[in-house]
């Protein structure tokens, strides 16, 4: 299945056909959108996506394994971004104590 490419956005949400690909445009918050553009914020899409009944132990060995240590102590920094239920898996990644 391939991956749908959705960008959040401060404008109005809408759905943008360019040749076979369809982009989707989809409004969120300003803080939402703070962390934009650094690992952190893709982080947070991430695990915003997939919910929090869906981030199993598995998963996060695997964003242990996967992200270097250096990006994971930046994600400290933007724990305040991330909604509450996200950060004992924030800190964990960033290798703090819970």
């Amino acid at each position: 299945m391939p991956a749908r490419a959705v960008f959040l956005t401060d404008g109005p949400s809408r759905t943008v056909k360019i040749g076979p690909t369809t982009i989707q445009l989809r409004r969120t918050t300003a803080r939402n959108m703070a962390a934009a553009g650094r690992l952190s914020g893709l982080l947070i899409q991430a695990l915003r996506q997939l919910g929090k009944e869906h981030i199993t132990p598995e998963r996060r060995a695997h964003l242990r394994r996967t992200l270097p240590a250096d990006q994971r102590r930046e994600l400290a920094k933007d724990i305040r971004l991330a909604p509450a239920w996200m950060h004992p898996i924030i800190r964990e990644l960033a290798g703090e104590a819970a």
